[in-house]
């Protein structure tokens, strides 16, 4: 029994408090006639911090300081200081002899730009098809635009067009009212993006002709070393329970009064752990490869199951609180759960017989 244990005195005590609440409204059995169960329960965890240590080339655009980096020779010698944990983040460190700058293969930090191919400008149809007509009835007599130009020598400003059913003077044939009021007749408009200039600066390089090189970002060098790494990953183990918590209460045991130890990888296991809980724990206490640390997290919490005399339906369950104090819940117990769900269903099936009868 561990020093939070409930004894049998208490736990008679407590139910007797909780028997006599509920003898205001019946009569119920004395505390000393309950069958008492103890469920001692374990819940352990096993976080190991495992060292991982990797190595890689890295490259990185322009001067880099690695003076504050410690440096290594052989990756796997290499010794931490007596405070060094590299938990939360890593230690980086440089394999001496592998820094160096080196110029980027861009010459100067910039490269051609992919759009314009280096031109500074991308083409563009100078005059585009009217947003009116479309091109299709710019002009309602369009036989008599031969033997003039089909096309202005530059194309025609966009026209208003709050209109667009009415027709104006067509400036291909000289017919009155009968051309789009959009293109006047010529079915095509001064492109609007360039002008009709027939080209536009390329917006990604801003009309240079070149942008960053990406490999370098523009400064022109590089900067490559050998980088080695170490880190401890946390990894956990939730350890098999010896005893599950009973169903009944295992939602209210969560912020129950758990007794809680934390060890570490020389601490022994208390000396009042049960010869069950030992038996579950010491198969997972052996060190890993690569282990560093290890913490055990015991909580640990006795339930007492006490039956009622000549009921096999009803339970009642005793456990401390978060304050120490001994708490009490009734639930059904498993029997019960199964006559009450045998009754339903005979029930159900006495209804469905007599709807069956009926037909």
């Amino acid at each position: 029994m561990t020093n939070d244990d409930p004894s049998d005195d208490e736990v008679h005590e407590a139910l007797d408090a909780f028997s006599a609440r509920g003898r205001r409204r019946r009569p119920g059995p004395a505390p000393t006639d309950f069958r008492l169960s103890r469920l001692h329960l374990l819940e352990a965890s096993v976080t190991r911090r495992i060292e991982e240590r990797s190595e890689r080339t890295h490259h990185r655009p322009g001067t880099v300081d690695l003076s504050e980096r410690p440096l290594y020779d052989v990756l796997r010698d290499y010794k931490l200081g007596p405070h060094e944990k590299p938990v939360d983040r890593p230690i980086d460190l440089v394999r001496r002899g592998t820094a160096h700058l080196a110029s980027c293969d861009c010459g100067n930090g910039r490269r051609q730009c992919a759009d314009c191919k280096g031109m500074r400008y991308r083409p563009c149809e100078p005059a585009q098809v009217c947003t009116v007509c479309h091109g299709v009835t710019a002009c309602t007599q369009l036989l008599k635009h031969g033997g003039l130009p089909s096309t202005p020598p530059r194309p025609v400003k966009p026209g208003r067009a709050d209109h667009p059913q009415e027709r104006v003077d067509c400036e291909a044939c000289r017919t009155p009212d009968s051309a789009c009021p959009g293109c006047r007749g010529w079915g095509k408009v001064k492109c609007t993006e360039c002008g009709a200039r027939g080209r536009i600066p390329c917006v990604p390089c801003k009309a240079s002709g070149t942008v960053d090189c990406t490999t370098c970002e523009g400064h022109g060098s590089l900067t490559s070393w050998t980088a080695g790494r170490l880190e401890w990953i946390s990894r956990t183990r939730q350890v098999p329970p010896p005893v599950p918590r009973p169903r009944q209460v295992a939602s209210e045991l969560g912020s129950a009064g758990w007794r809680e130890d934390r060890l570490d990888a020389h601490d022994p296991l208390p000396d009042d752990l049960l010869p069950a809980h030992r038996s579950a724990l010491e198969p997972e206490l052996g060190a890993r490869p690569g282990e560093k640390e290890r913490e055990i997290v015991l909580r640990r919490l006795t339930v007492v199951r006490a039956t009622p005399p000549a009921s096999g339906n009803l339970e009642l369950y005793v456990f401390r609180d978060a304050g120490g104090q001994l708490t009490v819940r009734r639930r059904v117990s498993e029997e019960g759960r199964r006559k009450a769900l045998l009754a339903v269903a005979v029930t159900v099936a006495v209804v469905v017989l007599v709807l069956l009868l009926a037909h």
